[in-house]
């Protein structure tokens, strides 16, 4: 990889001027942050794939009677999922700098180019953020994990399996919604006030015991303002605070969650909290980068780390029937 600087070059000259120029005067990228990974409890391990069981049992409870008639069935359903390494491999040439207006990143008299002020600043304004933007954009939602060419880097979306496919992939195997599957809601509403009422129906359609363990509903960012629009048009009142637009009516424990990393996607999605889990092997690296100056006036970073946003058990998962195909 090159640092592109034409545009700087254009600009101000291919040369640097000492003085004046500094930190302030760079104005980075937005990323967007990881969201989704937040709604997900953290699990470190050692191990590569996650293995947990559900546990039932059937009825208990009968009329008396002398004769002794035992009743019950414990039943176990195991749940496996894979994490997935990933990694970030890196390489700049900083002297691609040092005789422009940008010089200042390259100002110091060190012919170890992994300790000149570029490093740090293109890891943490740069590298970091955008690793969670890829993150949260490309894979924790529409990942479909596919191997990569050997010696080519892989394409995007293909790093791990994302929730749309989780989800799926749980519908299919007629684990979800406590072996029910889908809620049915059809396609969104156009209208603002019938969304609100589909989310709301929703809702009402989850088993009675789980209503008031649920504590988001989480669906695309244009569908979560859609459905406030919705409420607010629907009930006709004005609401003092913002937070009041994303609770459920009927449900005040739920909340609506739009999420950038569901694209237009019309999958809707519920569980409790305690069954979203992120496993992750070597967690301490998914934020930290290993920096060498390899090749003269080279330098590469890297890092490498195992993870998987999923659900312990598939039964607790509650959608609706879009985007499943």
């Amino acid at each position: 990889m090159s640092i592109v600087v034409t545009d700087v070059v254009s600009q101000f000259g291919s040369y640097y001027k000492a003085g004046g120029d500094n930190f302030l005067t760079l104005r980075n990228a937005i990323y967007q942050a990881s969201q989704t990974a937040a709604y997900f409890q953290l699990r470190p391990t050692e191990d590569t794939q996650w293995r947990g069981t559900y546990s039932s049992l059937n009825r208990v409870v009968q009329p008396y009677q002398k004769a002794f008639t035992p009743i019950g069935t414990l039943t176990f359903k195991p749940n496996k999922f894979d994490l997935f390494k990933l990694k970030i491999d890196l390489q700049e040439t900083p002297d691609d700098l040092e005789a422009t207006y940008l010089g200042f990143l390259t100002s110091v008299p060190d012919a170890d180019r992994a300790n000149w002020p570029f490093v740090r600043w293109w890891l943490m304004n740069h590298v970091m953020p955008k690793k969670d933007e890829d993150l949260d954009l490309n894979e924790y939602f529409d990942g479909v994990h596919a191997d990569p060419t050997p010696g080519t880097a892989g394409d995007v979306s293909t790093a791990m399996d994302g929730l749309k496919k989780i989800i799926k992939g749980y519908n299919t195997d007629s684990r979800t919604n406590l072996g029910n599957g889908p809620i049915v809601t059809g396609a969104a509403a156009a209208d603002a006030a019938d969304f609100c009422t589909q989310v709301e129906d929703f809702a009402a359609s989850m088993p009675h015991v789980f209503r008031k363990k649920i504590d988001f509903i989480f669906m695309s960012a244009d569908l979560e303002l859609r459905y406030k629009q919705g409420k607010r048009a629907k009930y006709n009142m004005n609401y003092a605070q913002a937070p009041d637009l994303i609770t459920v009516e009927d449900f005040p424990n739920m909340k609506v969650v739009g999420l950038e990393s569901h694209g237009s996607s019309e999958l809707m999605w519920a569980t409790i909290a305690a069954n979203r889990i992120r496993p992750m092997k070597k967690a301490s690296l998914a934020d930290t980068m290993q920096v060498k100056q390899y090749a003269p006036r080279v330098v590469s970073a890297y890092t490498d780390w195992w993870e998987v946003l999923n659900f312990e058990v598939p039964e607790f998962i509650f959608h609706n029937d879009q985007d499943l195909a």
